[in-house]
């Protein structure tokens, strides 16, 4: 029956510390790319109205992509890839909620385009 102990015992253990300190390593290497990911998720909500529609959610996003930079400056980078990527979701999520409030801002505008036709419309055929 194969074991933990069989496995650790066959002369795996080594390969098995490797592996942990490669993913140790993995984890603490600089979130230099998970922070660039960021930043352009960042600008896209910018460009996408963020600002005007989410302004609290993007601010939270640049503030958690500073802290970032400031972790990953001081070389704690588990801290910084942590705060990147929250900053990374807080940028996406705030460009889906803008883009969202533009498209319930156009369906609106349209209705009540749509609403103005119809009275104009209305008002013709009574005149006639």
């Amino acid at each position: 029956m194969f074991t933990a102990n069989t496995f650790l015992r066959s002369g795996s253990s080594a390969a098995l510390i490797s592996l942990f300190l490669f993913l140790t390593g993995c984890a603490s290497a600089p979130p230099k790319e998970t922070i660039s990911e960021a930043d352009a998720a960042i600008q896209d909500a910018d460009r996408a109205g963020a600002a005007q529609y989410e302004p609290q959610l993007l601010s939270s996003a640049r503030t958690k992509l500073d802290r970032a930079n400031k972790d990953m400056a001081d070389e704690e980078n588990v801290e910084a890839r942590r705060m990147a990527e929250e900053a990374l979701a807080e940028a996406i999520l705030a460009n889906a909620k803008a883009e969202a409030a533009k498209q319930a801002k156009q369906t609106n505008d349209m209705k009540k385009a749509i609403e103005a036709l119809k009275q104009e419309t209305s008002r013709e055929s009574e005149g006639q």
